[in-house]
């Protein structure tokens, strides 16, 4: 009888202690952009793939740094992790888990067709942009806006609800916006359109 229950007791001992060691281990770590080196502008959403979970206990966000966590892991199982960012490819990153909270930064890539070098070419060869993200119905330019853009030698560009990642677009305009500032002074911004991205 005393043999039964040592035997029970040490079952219970172990599903304890599986039990808090399995809910231990967790992934955490940081979502950063190629381009920045720091957290993407979008929202990030991350999903643990070929997990038999829920949907929603599959999914998770980043923080407003891009922090991460995901929890209730299996110790040393080799995992696969996949971000959605808005702009960026989705992409899927492995990581195998430890005994207990295993680090890491997922770094994803995007690659740029609108950024500083691309500004200072349209620039030096008057095709330069001020680049904008409507909807599926963009605004059309009034009178005004197309006078502007005779007045400046420059274009409003509307990407409509497609646009490029939003740290390109960020660091092309912030390029145009300098150089539009050092030809004509800081006159002509009170005159653009008031939905060019990233002027402050």
């Amino acid at each position: 009888m005393k043999i039964n229950i040592l035997k029970t007791l040490l079952k219970l001992t172990f599903i304890l202690v599986y039990g808090i060691s399995y809910s231990q281990v967790e992934i955490i770590g940081y979502v950063k952009s190629s381009i920045t080196g720091v957290k993407p502008i979008s929202e990030i959403d991350i999903e643990l793939l070929k997990s038999k979970k829920p949907l929603l206990e599959r999914m998770t966000m980043a923080d407003s740094l891009g922090f991460f966590r995901i929890k209730n892991l299996k110790p040393h199982k080799l995992y696969e992790v996949q971000l959605l960012v808005f702009g960026y490819d989705n992409q899927v990153f492995k990581i195998k888990t430890n005994d207990g909270i295993t680090k890491t930064t997922l770094i994803i890539e995007a690659d740029c067709e609108y950024n500083r070098e691309q500004a200072d070419e349209d620039w030096n060869n008057n095709r330069a942009k001020l680049l904008l993200v409507g909807s599926i119905a963009p605004r059309a330019n009034s009178q005004s806006d197309t006078r502007f853009e005779k007045k400046y030698g420059i274009e409003y560009f509307d990407f409509g609800c497609t646009p490029p990642t939003a740290e390109c677009i960020k660091i092309y305009n912030e390029r145009i916006f300098e150089l539009m500032d050092e030809k004509y002074g800081k006159k002509w911004r009170k005159k653009v359109r008031s939905d060019v991205e990233y002027l402050d």
